[in-house]
């Protein structure tokens, strides 16, 4: 008897002591559920979880973070899909925008992650007006916006060096028309002035150096246009009476785009800028009125005319007051 007892209990014991071991510990299961969370936003395994803000977002976030950024691009553009009007809205409209741009490398590279930028952010600046990513959102344009400016500039260059020129023209001219805000648009006018240059089209140059003296008046090509302006005069005298019969002096302030800059095709004129080749023209204030003889420059120094109207066969006598620097 005591022999089955002994024996009973060495087969049964094992399975009391595995039966034991396998209970699960609940602080253990619960580290377990934990930990396979994030497991389970990225399976998706139920659909109200595909549809829940917080987390589409935090999946998104997840993605940004690990900067798999056309991931996360996919995951807020599904946030705003479904919760358009969500708090977080704005600053998945913001991520959408800085995800763009962090893909974007060189200027020697694809230019798309830059323009889908500048697209996100004026998405966001439009329908989230006075957001708290307004500034920044301001900033990033402006960089993408003078990126592509430089990529153009390179593609110039290159397409200059090589003596296409009117490849080059074709790149300069397409800054002046996308990006007139810009003061490096005053780069590209000077260089495609010494393009027109070199195509033998004086008139077409003195017209792009003179746009540029007087639009861009702190950019840093203003001197060199300048001298490259007066050295053109003096090698073509003829140039000085093709231009306007109304001159203006340069503006410093904030000024539009005339009409014709912004023409796709490369002019027959490119800009009727008013402008003059004569030194009083770089002055930046008038000087008080003095007599002149009608159809005239007016130089304060002497009130003898300096230069007919163009086609004129003659020079009127009368004379009237005038300010020096301008046609009386």
């Amino acid at each position: 008897m005591m022999t089955r007892f002994y024996w009973a209990c060495v087969l049964i014991l094992p399975l009391i002591l595995t039966s034991c071991s396998s209970t699960p510990d609940p602080a253990e299961t619960s580290s377990q559920d934990l930990s396979s969370l994030d497991e389970q936003i990225f399976v998706g395994d139920s659909i109200e979880m595909s549809y829940d803000p917080n987390v589409i977002m935090k999946r998104a976030e997840s993605f940004f973070d690990k900067e798999s950024y056309a991931e996360a691009v996919v995951e807020y553009k599904h946030f705003l899909d479904l919760h358009q009007n969500h708090i977080l809205a704005p600053y998945a409209q913001y991520k959408i925008g800085v995800s763009h741009y962090k893909q974007f490398r060189t200027v020697d590279r694809d230019p798309l992650p830059l323009k889908k930028s500048i697209s996100g952010f004026e998405k966001l600046l439009k329908e989230y007006p006075a957001s708290r990513y307004e500034v920044e959102a301001k900033d990033t344009i402006r960089t993408c916006k003078e990126q592509l400016v430089q990529r153009h500039l390179m593609v110039g260059e290159f397409y200059f060096k090589r003596g296409s020129y009117l490849a080059a023209a074709h790149r300069y001219k397409k800054i002046i028309e996308e990006f007139p805000e810009l003061e490096t648009t005053g780069e590209a006018m000077f260089h495609l002035a010494k393009t027109y240059q070199d195509l033998g089209i004086e008139e077409w140059t003195q017209d792009w150096l003179v746009a540029l003296i007087r639009l861009y008046p702190e950019s840093p090509y203003h001197a060199p246009a300048q001298s490259l302006l007066a050295s053109l005069h003096e090698e073509y005298p003829t140039l000085v009476a093709s231009l306007p019969a109304s001159p203006l002096l340069p503006e410093k302030s904030v000024r539009p785009i005339p009409a014709n800059v912004a023409r796709s095709h490369i002019p027959d004129n490119p800009i009727s800028t008013n402008a003059e080749a004569h030194p009083v023209m770089f002055t930046e204030e008038p000087t008080a009125p003095t007599a002149c003889t009608i159809g005239t420059w007016c130089d304060s120094q002497s009130v003898r005319p300096t230069q007919p109207i163009a086609h004129s066969t003659s020079f009127p006598t009368d004379t009237k007051a005038c300010t020096a620097g301008e046609w009386c």
